[in-house]
């Protein structure tokens, strides 16, 4: 009994000592006023069918609210014409408040220009294949990663057993300094919340199988435009003899059969509209067209945006042959999207 006696106030002092600390770890981030709401379908604009818990057989999906600002200003987003705008995104996966085994991931969210310059911003957690439209990349220049989704990952990873756990999830952007320096950890800004979610093994297949299903539904959907470049209202004056509007839109419909061509254009270049790509012993391989040609286009019912290049090959004594595709933008990752009704 004493051994209780004299181990109580020794606990209590613990205790209050590890919740002091966990207090002060929250301080070390600038909260922002404002609240994450969490619903099983997409906000559009309203966190009018907020919710605080889920099962594993539902969709999720996240909407923060500003209590005043907009998110750009709040969060100090980057914004310049070499990077592209994001903030980060940490989600947590805690049972008896510690986290689990592969229970946490940090990544970088793509900032649209709609939410950058709101008082929310809507994201996926768990979406509907079909209906998810956030960009997540393990890198800030969005090169690697993206479309895939953090949470069914972390579910994978962790062979996550049946139970009840809490998602923590937590936006925010290590700012820098004026000299462009990362500043300490209490001067980023963020906005954090979390929901129950009933976990059953049962559905882990589906939610493994829509992962996939994601990633191609982001890279389809993610970068989509919303209008149309600006490139196609002032495109560039077409003077080579060789490279005519009428021999481009031939060559464009011969050698790109499976897209039916909407429109094109060449986007605006001041300088030699040719250049020569030689071998290592100097011997022409080909000549390319300096500008791009910009081309909307429809396959399979869909309407997209890219570009080409053009290029003559060469065929000796100084010749070259004919005008022809030599590359497009629809590699590895397809050209934007776009709703064909904006093609005008």
């Amino acid at each position: 009994m004493k051994k209780v006696l004299l181990l109580a106030p020794v606990l209590f002092v613990l205790v209050t000592a590890f919740n002091a600390h966990k207090l002060i770890a929250n301080k070390k981030t600038n909260f922002l006023d404002g609240k994450i709401y969490f619903s099983s379908a997409p906000f559009k604009g309203s966190s009018a069918n907020a919710k605080t818990s889920f099962t594993s057989a539902e969709f999720i999906y996240g909407r923060l609210e500003l209590s005043s600002g907009i998110i750009k200003q709040a969060f100090k987003v980057k914004e310049d014409d070499k990077t592209m705008s994001y903030l980060k995104c940490k989600i947590t996966i805690l049972q008896n408040g510690e986290e689990i085994d592969y229970g946490s991931s940090t990544d970088f969210i793509l900032l649209k220009d709609p939410f950058k310059n709101s008082n929310a911003l809507e994201f996926d957690i768990l979406p509907e294949p079909t209906k998810a439209t956030t960009v997540y990349s393990m890198l800030d220049d969005f090169s690697a990663g993206i479309g895939f989704n953090p949470l069914s990952t972390m579910i994978m990873n962790g062979h996550t057993p049946t139970g009840d756990y809490k998602v923590h999830i937590k936006i925010y952007s290590e700012t820098t300094n004026a000299y462009g320096d990362l500043q300490n950890e209490d001067k980023w800004s963020a906005v954090e919340g979390e929901f129950d979610w009933k976990f059953n093994e049962d559905d882990a297949q589906t939610i493994l199988a829509n992962k996939d299903k994601i990633r191609e539904s982001t890279l389809e959907n993610a970068f989509r435009y919303d209008k149309m470049p600006a490139v196609f209202s002032k495109p560039g004056k077409l003077t080579d003899a060789n490279a005519t509007a009428s021999q481009i839109a031939a060559i464009l419909k011969r050698d790109l059969p499976e897209r039916q061509i909407l429109k094109w254009v060449a986007e605006p270049y001041d300088g030699p509209y040719w250049n020569i790509a030689s071998n290592d012993l100097g011997i022409p391989k080909y000549k390319y067209f300096n500008p791009l040609i910009w081309v909307a286009y429809k396959i399979n019912g869909k309407c997209y945006i890219g570009n080409v290049t053009l290029r003559e090959v060469y065929s000796g004594g100084g010749t070259y042959g004919p005008l022809q595709v030599a590359f497009t933008s629809a590699g590895n990752v397809p050209d934007r999207g776009i709703d064909c009704v904006l093609v005008k």
